[in-house]
């Protein structure tokens, strides 16, 4: 799943199929989509949107930033967030 097809669908109002999508991907594609949504300004282009992504995704995507995008290393910050927890 691409940025493009995620913000096709969010425009619609189809975010329940969004976030089952996207949580049925293995870790490391669901990094690599949200990563694309980051790279496109998705996440914060509507208030809509930035709620969306932070009460589904929001470990996934702070990983991410603090990897500073690569993508190895921020499969394994989630990793030990989730372990922590």
């Amino acid at each position: 799943m691409k940025a493009p097809e995620i913000k096709q669908l969010l425009a619609v109002g189809a975010r329940d199929r969004v976030r089952k999508k996207l949580k049925r991907l293995a870790l490391p594609e669901r990094m690599s989509a949200l990563q694309g949504c980051i790279q496109a300004g998705l996440i914060n282009e509507t208030p809509i949107n930035l709620k969306f992504f932070k009460e589904n995704f929001i470990d996934e995507i702070g990983s991410i930033l603090l990897s500073e995008g690569d993508l190895v290393k921020a499969v394994g910050y989630y990793n030990e967030s989730k372990r922590i927890k």
